[in-house]
């Protein structure tokens, strides 16, 4: 039995009074597992060469109703992104320390930890790059925050704009991954290179 079919037969079965109430519901849970169906996807295919007939196959349900659930192709990537980067965020504040430049350490570690390993990845698209720029979600604004408060710690001069510094430092680790994909910067002691040409810099 299909997951739609599932879900219908829910509906079905339930009092009129409450069928809004319960199909909102099954809709933000159809959503969640049609979302995680297509991350693992693009995380296989990348942007590009995802298809959301192939996503249908392998959901068992049609076209439409994964355009009526996300929009668009883009709509759902962005939703992806926002899932990935609230991963990435859940990591850091699990592994937040007292150390503030151990903290950059760490978040430069599980940024650049697919980028610089050996095994494939399809996330060096541009379109990647572009979209986590102009991504307005509040995910975005608690890894801003997350940054400035380890630089007020590691940084706490007068007049100093850290949220600025923040700016700049995700800049740079973003420059070092595609300078990464151009070849030219290998991935040995990508981490280091990165504090150290930052840090030089801040302290200005």
């Amino acid at each position: 039995m299909k997951i739609d079919d599932i879900f219908d037969i829910i509906l079905k079965n339930i009092g009129k009074d409450l069928k809004q109430v319960i199909n909102e519901e099954l809709s933000r849970v159809k959503k969640e597992l049609y979302l995680n169906a297509a991350a693992r996807y693009f995380d296989e295919v990348g942007y590009k060469e995802f298809k959301i007939s192939d996503l249908a196959k392998e959901l068992e349900t049609s076209v439409g109703t994964i355009y009526n659930l996300f929009d668009s192709k883009e709509k759902l990537y962005v939703q992806y992104l926002v899932l990935k980067l609230e991963i990435f965020l859940g990591n850091l504040k699990e592994n937040e320390g007292s150390d503030p430049l151990e903290n950059l350490r760490v978040y430069l570690e599980y940024k650049y930890a697919k980028y610089i390993t050996n095994e494939p990845t399809t996330t060096n698209d541009s379109y990647f790059f572009h979209k986590l720029e102009i991504l307005n979600h509040k995910v975005v604004d608690e890894i801003y925050q997350y940054l400035t408060r380890q630089l007020r710690l590691l940084l706490p001069y007068e007049n100093t704009n850290h949220e600025h510094l923040a700016i700049l430092f995700k800049k740079l680790s973003d420059g070092f991954i595609v300078s990464h994909f151009s070849g030219q910067c290998s991935s040995e002691q990508i981490v280091d290179k990165t504090l150290d040409i930052f840090l030089n810099g801040a302290k200005q």
